[in-house]
């Protein structure tokens, strides 16, 4: 399967799978998926109010002063008069009748008019003889939404502004999609935990950081496994797990200690891609288990099975969890990049003034040309030439 086509083939057949809804306090909300549209139960804002620290005036200067009005302070019984003004601050009621919030760098107190009268407010040296204008440092109400208007979308990542935006239309809760879950299994005998590994033998590359990438992502990690090359222990492994998706590193090509295709097979299990036209990354396959289930066997090589999951992961759980897929970026080229397969290559870059320039060592097996790099360009068949932009590959990480 082309590679662009697998993308969207995995992120459809995530969609499809069965979900559940929640609903979780505001606190709890960031980093969830949005199950269920948010509208405005209050307009924003829900009266006039001062957008700066300075006077509420009304008709011409001097102005006689009255009670400072401050934010919290319920609004104004009556209308200000004209030829008077109240100090205000920030986000406190502007009362009815006012013109304007005169500044209060664009103001000065001045002497009573008359022997035991008020000190006046007076416009500062300078200051336009028409400021403020009408309305000018008036927030309106409803002037940045109003009531019972459409927020947020369903699907959408919960940033910190979007919660806060909640927060401020009136929400104290939000519905989110529950996590689906999601078990790894970590294949090969010669892969050891920790350590030095000795000659045959190589370091876990993926437990110390995929149970936060996966939980990042936004499912809930319920186990994690290794298991030697073994036909058995590797169907037994698939067979009880009850995870929403099994995700496998190793074992998915066709050499002699590669299990999980026989696997598969020995379960009833239906391939639905087997293998994509990527470098690195090409023998991933994705299968649906007999009883529903979906499982992504990754590659075994680390960098492979890295760019497999920004690749496919991402799309498989992003359409899980009813989020769209996401677009691919674009960055400028500093140097061509030939690619004479027939497939997708993916190729980790630095950026410099120049534009992306490719990181040295990326050979599937190796992680420090993607440890180095700024993110991963997609070129397609044939390669890419500077100083023309490419596609790039959102990452999770």
């Amino acid at each position: 399967m082309e590679w662009l086509e697998a993308r969207d083939t995995v992120h459809g057949l995530g969609a499809a799978m069965p979900g559940g809804t929640e609903t979780v306090a505001l606190s709890a909300a960031v980093g969830r998926t949005l199950a269920a549209e948010v509208r405005s139960l209050t307009a924003l804002p829900s009266f006039a109010s001062s957008a700066m620290d300075g006077w509420a005036v009304n008709g011409a200067e001097p102005w006689i002063l009255g009670a400072p009005i401050l934010a919290g302070d319920p609004p104004a019984t009556t209308p200000l008069a004209p030829g008077t003004a109240r100090p205000i601050a920030t986000g406190a009621c502007v009362p009815a009748g006012t013109h304007g919030i005169l500044r209060s760098e664009k103001g000065q107190i001045g002497p009573a008019a008359a022997a035991g009268a008020e000190p006046v407010l007076l416009r500062s040296a300078g200051t336009g003889e028409h400021e403020p204008a009408l309305g000018e440092h008036v927030r309106a109400r409803g002037e940045e939404c109003g009531l019972d208007e459409r927020m947020l979308e369903p699907g959408c990542l919960l940033t910190v502004p979007r919660v806060a935006l909640a927060a401020v239309t009136g929400h104290d809760t939000l519905t989110v999609t529950t996590p689906p879950t999601v078990e790894l299994l970590l294949l090969g005998t010669e892969v050891i935990e920790s350590g030095i590994p000795g000659p045959g033998q190589v370091r876990d590359a993926y437990s110390p950081e995929f149970p936060a990438l996966l939980t990042g992502l936004g499912v809930r990690l319920s186990a994690l496994r290794r298991l030697p090359d073994d036909l058995e222990q590797t169907i037994n492994a698939i067979r009880s797990s009850t995870a929403a998706l099994v995700i496998s590193t190793g074992g998915s090509a066709r050499g002699p200690a590669d299990h999980v295709r026989a696997a598969l097979a020995a379960l009833g299990a239906r391939v639905l891609i087997d293998g994509v036209r990527m470098r690195p990354g090409h023998p991933v396959m994705v299968a649906r288990l007999a009883d529903g289930r979906l499982m992504l066997c990754l590659p075994g090589n680390p960098l492979a099975a890295m760019l497999v999951v920004a690749s496919l992961g991402m799309p498989l759980i992003d359409g899980m969890l009813g989020r769209p897929l996401l677009p691919l970026g674009r960055v400028a080229l500093a140097h061509d990049i030939a690619n004479l397969s027939g497939s997708t290559r993916l190729v980790a870059y630095r950026l410099t003034d120049e534009g992306a320039v490719p990181t040295a060592r990326q050979g599937s097996g190796m992680l420090r040309g993607l440890a180095e790099a700024d993110g991963v360009a997609v070129v397609p068949p044939g390669g890419a030439c500077a100083p023309d932009p490419v596609a790039t590959l959102p990452l999770p990480w």
